[in-house]
């Protein structure tokens, strides 16, 4: 086994470990420049990125045209949650039971439930580039509009959660208009979001090299079928949890395929369905009326899912499995690495980007872009201040309900 396909095979963990101790020599070596702040955050105060910044601030042309853009997808984009959400929503509190949460944390743990696990190394990469610009997006924004930046840095959040930031005169930044607090304020969002979408572009770009250049190696689905719990009584010879390698003597290489494999079987025909170890069970095919027309044929109820040999979404039986690797040489390594780091810059750049710009827990972008959108009709200070209260107060309980805990809180109740 290569270097590189053992650190793959472990998840990164030597990658990871090696940047982690870099983080931890930079913090030793230079902590008397670390401050801490509310006790929570361990910061860094310098002007890193500052000229990078001011070099971009230049084209004030396309920056308007960019955060203007960026002011927009902000507001759309918390209109079309709530379009999303709202049935989610009404669906979790309706059918506890049968449906997932609709926002998970995106942490570098594996098999803690509620939490999404990310490979250590993708989502210390991730984490690090999408929070520095976001931060580089408010700065560089910022300066464009004429508001001075005293200073940037990095730091900690909990001791272990990377974050960046940019500290803007806050005098200049109260002077500016509306509009260009918005453009600021909603950049930084909007710049993870592209971000997300053009590592997914990349990624499907990469993904189909790598198929047509032979670079990965597909395994054959499982089909994982629970015990035969309803249907004719000449299914309940299947074993418990059979997996199924075969469809007619034919591996399948997605779902689709495997109902390809059974179109066309009529009503007394039969399906044979082979499992790992090479055992081939025969199933007689037969017609239902309660479940398809004439033409269709019906081989049993799995598990309260049909089996059938015509439609495709009551072919879905989870899970379907399948196992995608690269082939031994360096190249294909390295491509396949590289893959799967962009797929994860785009679940977590999008996720970021949209969840910051909701207005949640008084610490997103989102609550501030909402005060300033407020303030176009809300002129009284002290009302604009209660009805932005009581926005992120609702908004951070309806997702909160929306996580694995809201899940957990709702089928408890049920």
């Amino acid at each position: 086994m290569s270097f590189l396909s053992f650190v793959y095979s472990n998840e990164n963990n030597i990658g990871a470990l090696i940047l982690v101790l870099i983080i931890i020599a930079f913090v030793i070596v230079y902590r008397k420049r670390f401050s801490i702040e509310g006790k929570i955050l361990f910061i860094y105060r310098s002007k890193l990125g500052l000229k990078v910044m001011e070099r971009i601030s230049k084209y004030k042309r396309a920056i308007n045209v960019y955060s203007t853009i960026g002011v927009a997808v902000a507001f759309g984009s918390i209109a079309y949650m709530l379009y999303l959400l709202i049935p989610y929503f009404s669906l979790m509190f309706y059918h506890p039971t049968t449906t997932l949460a609709a926002f998970y944390p995106v942490l570098p743990f594996n098999g803690i439930p509620g939490v999404l696990g990310v490979p250590v190394l993708y989502w210390l990469i991730a984490i690090i580039l999408l929070v520095a610009v976001h931060e580089a997006s408010h700065g560089f924004v910022a300066l464009s509009k004429k508001i001075k930046l005293k200073s940037s840095g990095f730091g900690f959040f909990l001791a272990f959660l990377p974050l960046a930031f940019v500290e803007p005169n806050e005098k200049q930044f109260e002077k500016a208009s509306k509009l260009n607090k918005l453009r600021v304020l909603s950049a930084g969002s909007f710049t993870n979001i592209i971000i997300g979408l053009i590592a997914f572009g990349l990624y499907i770009l990469l993904s189909n090299f790598l198929i047509s250049a032979g670079l990965i190696t597909f395994s054959p689905l499982i089909l994982h079928i629970g015990s035969a719990v309803a249907g004719p009584a000449y299914l309940m010879h299947l074993p418990q949890n059979l997996s199924v390698v075969k469809i007619n003597g034919q591996s399948f290489y997605s779902s689709t395929q495997a109902l390809n494999l059974m179109r066309g079987v009529q009503p007394g025909q039969y399906v044979n369905l082979t499992n790992a170890s090479g055992t081939v069970f025969s199933i007689k095919s037969i017609f239902s009326t309660t479940i398809n027309s004439s033409t269709h044929s019906y081989i049993g109820n799995f598990t309260g899912v049909f089996l059938t040999a015509v439609k495709e979404q009551p072919f879905l039986i989870n899970p379907i499995s399948s196992t995608v690797f690269p082939t031994s040489a360096w190249n294909s390594q390295v491509l396949y690495w590289i893959d799967g780091l962009l797929l994860w810059l785009f679940l977590i750049g999008l996720g970021l980007g949209l969840a910051n710009i909701l207005p949640i827990f008084y610490i997103t972008d989102g609550c501030k872009i909402v005060n300033v959108g407020l303030s176009y009709v809300i002129k009284d200070k002290k009302k604009l201040m209660a009805v932005t209260n009581y926005i992120i107060i609702a908004f951070s309980i309806f997702v909160l309900l929306l996580t694995p805990l809201g899940s957990y809180l709702f089928a408890l109740i049920k």
